[in-house]
């Protein structure tokens, strides 16, 4: 049995950290992108109190985009393996990253320094030029990172039935930087034994950069084992939850006469939250359906000159604690899609979908009407979507947990939106949702909606 308290050698070699050289790559990238601009502006007679400005802060202002940069991600290449990751986290970083000097420069002239200058243009270009530096660079590396056969090693462990499914999904649908390197076997009953096989027989860090368990319904002992045997070899552990660990997800926790207690309850009925989402839900939708009605309107005309037939639809659907609403969409299918078949969920490469209806979903345009059903209250700019009685009573049946996603107003996109596709199983979806009930906020839903707005324009995730 291996000591859980002693070091574990390894004569792996070291592995190319892309992250760790990006991010030295960054300060100097800061550095020319706060003085580049000057020149750009004043050429050769850059005014002294400019220059003056940015160097006697360039230190703080460095370690802050780089702060920055690393709060968006532009470092991870474990999680962020696609370039478009990388694009709107780098447009978030390079805000983030060089407004807030700029807005401390202004304050410390007001107040303290009338010596300090900056001009309005130098902090267009220098915003402009980081963002093009953090897309262009990380593209660049994980094109290098492609060429020279760099991989993220994942290893799924768990019993046979639980990874195979784990498996075609990574196999399809990971991004070409995943290498599922083995399936290893691990009895849920089995105890620390059980661990020290997986961890002697699969678990060797020059080979794996990642465990994925299928379940976590282990022994404590082989559960512990695992990660603490895994960590100790710098190999990060995730686990694929199920609906009881998913629903503890990002619960709040508190105590009470010492007990340590996990809130269940949806953060918006143990906050005012309600009450500012609804109001979001206003300001946000109401000009975005006047906005969005020409769009509407060009891919009205699209769906009726392609195939005839009606180019909305109205269709019932369950909604805040089971009431049932009418949804509105531009239609996708062939006209009549369920009339031999009854109510059928869609499937990657349905036949049923149009090709015009491809290319809306593709860009989420068919769901534009729904802002009217925001406006009425009947929808949320961000929560569960809604789902129709018949498919939604069979589920029930299945997975009772389903019922808890009605404590809140479906909404237009949700987490399961920007992480899965349509044809995603709806285990897989109820996760993401009940994920979201516990760490439901204004800055998780600004989150959700930055990330379907990239979703939108990459087409990742549709049918």
């Amino acid at each position: 049995m291996e000591s859980l308290f002693r070091p574990v050698p390894t004569g792996a070699p070291p592995r190319l950290r892309p992250g760790v050289l990006l991010a030295a790559l960054d300060l100097l990238a800061g550095f020319t992108a706060m003085l580049a601009p000057m020149a750009l502006r004043y050429g050769a007679a850059v005014p002294p109190e400019h220059l003056y400005s940015a160097l006697a802060w360039m230190p703080l202002f460095l370690v802050w985009r780089l702060a920055m940069a690393h709060a968006f991600g532009l470092h991870d290449f474990r999680r962020r393996l696609a370039p478009s990751d990388h694009v709107f986290g780098g447009l978030g970083a390079a805000l983030a990253g060089a407004l807030p000097g700029y807005l401390f420069l202004a304050l410390t002239q007001l107040y303290y320094d009338p010596i300090a200058q900056f001009s309005r243009a130098v902090v267009v270009m220098d915003t402009a030029l980081l963002v093009l530096w953090y897309a262009a660079s990380r593209a660049s590396a994980l094109a290098v990172l492609q060429r020279t056969g760099w991989r993220l090693r994942v290893l799924l462990a768990g019993p046979e039935n639980d990874c195979a499914p784990l498996a075609a999904e990574i196999r399809r649908h990971a991004p070409g930087l995943v290498e599922l390197t083995g399936i290893a076997p691990l009895d849920p009953a089995a105890g620390r034994d059980g661990a020290d096989a997986l961890l002697r027989d699969w678990v060797d860090p020059g080979r794996i950069d990642r465990v994925i368990l299928s379940t976590a319904a282990l022994t404590d002992a082989c559960l512990g084992a695992v990660v603490v045997g895994c960590d100790r070899r710098g190999i990060e552990v995730c686990v694929n939850p199920d609906v009881r660990l998913a629903l503890l997800a990002g619960a709040d926790v508190f105590s009470l006469a010492g007990l340590s207690l996990v809130r269940l309850s949806p953060n918006t009925a143990r906050s005012g939250y309600g009450l500012v989402k609804r109001a979001m839900d206003l300001a946000v939708a109401t000009p975005a359906l006047v906005l969005s009605a020409p769009i509407m309107l060009v891919a009205a005309a699209a769906i009726r000159l392609a195939g005839g037939g009606p180019a909305f639809y109205a269709q019932d659907r369950i909604g805040l604690f089971g009431k049932r609403f009418r949804l509105y969409k531009l239609r996708t299918m062939v006209v009549g899609a369920e009339d031999a078949t009854g109510p059928v969920l869609a499937t990657e490469d349905d036949p049923r979908i149009t090709p015009v209806g491809r290319q809306l979903r593709r860009m989420r345009i068919d769901e534009l009407p729904q802002l009217w059903n925001v406006i009425r209250g009947e929808m949320s700019l961000v929560g569960p979507r809604p789902e129709r009685a018949e498919f939604a009573e069979s589920f029930v049946r299945d997975e009772p947990f389903y019922l808890h996603r009605l404590l809140v107003r479906p909404g237009l996109t949700g987490l399961a939106q920007i992480h899965g596709r349509y044809d995603t199983e709806y285990r897989q979806k109820l996760r993401y949702d009940l994920i979201y009930l516990n760490v439901m906020s204004a800055q998780t839903d600004l989150r959700i909606l930055a990330a379907t707005a990239r979703t939108i324009l990459t087409g990742r995730g549709a049918v």
